[in-house]
């Protein structure tokens, strides 16, 4: 698929942020505490609410085939974790 050349790079680089943020000195402070602890929170529904549309599109509009809703599901983890590399990137700047 075109949008994983896309997506797989932004990707990568909002590991490069996130994981070294979380799991090093930085994180786990007070202040970096907060901020992944406040990550999290905006991250964390984004996986099961994407799941759940996908679900009922497929249930009551078109029928997706397996591969389909295999490749929209796995872009669905991607996408999880670039928004908690950007919410991680601008709560650093901002708190």
């Amino acid at each position: 698929m075109i949008i994983n050349i896309i997506v797989i790079p932004i990707f990568l680089l909002s590991l490069f942020v996130s994981l070294p943020f979380i799991f090093g000195e930085e994180g786990k402070d007070e202040r970096g505490r907060r901020i992944v602890s406040s990550a999290y929170t905006y991250t964390f529904p984004i996986f099961p609410i994407g799941w759940l549309l996908l679900e009922t599109y497929h249930r009551n509009y078109a029928d997706l085939t397996f591969v389909d809703y295999r490749n929209i599901l796995g872009l669905l983890i991607p996408l999880t974790f670039i928004v908690l590399g950007v919410v991680i990137f601008t709560l650093k700047r901002r708190v």
